[in-house]
């Protein structure tokens, strides 16, 4: 494999009908950039969540409501950066 392919390992474990979790790992052969991800999705009735975190300290949140029986989707998004200097 050259120095410029990328390898990308994942996995996804579903313990419920309603939780998934999932994972994955992208790299460069050349061992200088690497990125881990992982996080959660969880469904209910009328919408679900998803959450996750990768390795650069980033944290993502969704929440994903459907009204009218899917008619209108509703969405709220959230980033926190844990790796930030900034006071």
């Amino acid at each position: 494999m050259a120095g410029k392919e990328t390898i990308n390992l994942s996995y996804i474990a579903k313990p419920s009908q309603r939780l998934q979790f999932f994972s994955e790992l992208k790299g460069k052969m050349d061992g200088a950039t690497s990125e881990f991800l992982a996080g959660f999705k969880m469904r209910f009735a009328q919408g679900f969540i998803v959450g996750y975190m990768n390795s650069n300290y980033k944290a993502f949140a969704q929440y994903t409501k459907m009204l009218e029986e899917g008619a209108l989707r509703m969405e709220f998004n959230s980033m926190i950066d844990f790796g930030s200097k900034k006071p």
